[in-house]
């Protein structure tokens, strides 16, 4: 075998090399995946401390730091309302009027969650995380922020209420969250999830929510 032959040969040797040094890191990089997200969310919230049902919504952006876990920073708000129901027939008249005291408990939280992605591949993750937040909450009125006077107590033909307002209307609290989700990955990287969440705060408010989210991975 000359030089020239020999050559070729070692030529032909290390294209293939490289060939399938190629197409080896071209399927790494196609099955890689991504280590960012951001996403909206919005669905349905359960003010327990009230018993207020309302809505929740916010954006979050996730950041993986290792395969299975990652951080999630988030700005979320509520908007829960209830009302104490008070109807007044007028037997003179036969009106019927509804003097309910109505209620609206508002707030808007930012944390982190540290989470943990139970399954996690290109089209499908289920992710637990845990969090800690601060939030921000107006209250119109609170559960001992009036008192009901019925006829029968003051003489009068109506019903009349007294407001006694002893928390304050606006607070700062800390608080912890517990949240589990799911989200479908389509080949355009985006996203649609479901997220339920559990969470409560230094005031005592537990708030239970069920959001729909729409992101997509970056």
């Amino acid at each position: 075998m000359n030089f020239f032959t020999l050559l070729r040969s070692e030529l032909i040797k290390l294209l293939n090399a490289a060939c399938t040094l190629f197409f080896f890191f071209t399927t790494i990089a196609q099955d890689k995946l991504p280590d960012k997200a951001i996403q909206v969310a919005g669905g349905y919230s359960h003010h327990g401390s009230g018993d207020m049902k309302g809505v929740v919504f916010g954006i979050e952006y996730r950041n993986y730091i290792s395969t299975r876990f990652s951080l999630n920073y988030g700005l979320r708000g509520t908007i829960n309302s209830g009302k104490e129901t008070i109807i007044v027939n007028n037997l003179i008249t036969g009106d019927r009027t509804d003097a309910s005291v109505r209620f609206t408990t508002a707030g808007v939280q930012a944390g982190v969650n540290g989470g943990l992605s139970i399954v996690r591949n290109m089209k499908h993750e289920l992710i637990v995380s845990l969090g800690a937040f601060g939030r921000y909450q107006s209250a119109s009125n609170g559960d001992d922020g009036y008192s009901i006077y019925y006829p029968q107590q003051t003489g009068q033909p109506t019903i009349l209420i007294g407001y006694d307002n002893r928390t304050p209307q606006e607070i700062l609290t800390i608080g912890g969250i517990f949240q589990v989700q799911y989200s479908f990955t389509f080949p355009n990287k985006i996203l649609i999830g479901l997220a339920p969440a559990f969470q409560t705060d230094t005031n005592g408010d537990v708030i239970l929510q069920a959001a729909l989210t729409v992101g997509r991975r970056l």
